[in-house]
């Protein structure tokens, strides 16, 4: 993962600039997709926790979004040589799906220490139940906002490849920041962040 990988679009190399202006137009114009303007703060440590429907998720947060977002990404598409460059260049943070991966937790926190976004899907995915619990403890170590996001209208075909290419119209909803007192207890976390994402339509 790159260790100075620029926040701010305006810091962002050659080739995050292509990258970020390629998913652009793939999320607006193929895909017809619409979004709300981002709740993510213009600076500063922040989570966006959003609904995971299908693959086309994250490209719909950053297409939306001027900052770039680290996600914690499943340690299989990590892997794969053709998607690993492009996953590097938003520094992502691969992720055993045994929901156990301590390792990944800490390079996320370090992240949101150093005043960056962190992508994080705990609805589905990449093992649920740690996520979950993952999110919580990274709310309390950085005291770090969430964004709470939600997809709509999209479905996740037999393949991958098949959920790009299907012309879907997705939508995307932000929600207000959400911020805890530092002694907030995950089951207030959760619950709050469940809620917020789940009224968003």
């Amino acid at each position: 993962m790159p260790a100075a990988a620029a926040d701010q679009s305006s810091d962002w190399t050659f080739s995050q600039r292509a990258a970020h202006r390629g998913i652009l137009c793939y999320a607006r114009q193929y895909q017809g997709g619409h979004w709300d303007a981002s709740t993510v703060p213009a600076s500063g440590a922040a989570i966006i926790a959003c609904n995971h429907l299908s693959v086309l998720d994250p490209l719909l947060l950053i297409a939306s979004n001027q900052r770039l977002i680290s996600f914690l990404v499943a340690q299989e598409y990590y892997d794969l040589r053709w998607l690993r460059p492009w996953l590097d260049l938003s520094a992502c943070i691969p992720v055993r799906r045994d929901g156990r991966d301590l390792r990944a937790l800490l390079q996320a926190r370090r992240q949101l220490q150093a005043g960056r976004v962190l992508g994080i899907f705990p609805e589905g995915g990449i093992a649920r139940e740690g996520m979950e619990k993952g999110l919580a403890w990274l709310v309390r170590e950085s005291a770090a906002p969430v964004v709470p996001a939600r997809v709509l209208g999209v479905h996740q075909y037999s393949s991958d490849w098949q959920t790009w290419l299907r012309r879907q119209h997705p939508v995307l909803r932000y929600g207000v920041p959400l911020h805890f007192h530092p002694d907030a207890d995950a089951g207030e976390i959760l619950g709050a962040t469940r809620s917020a994402i789940t009224t968003l339509a």
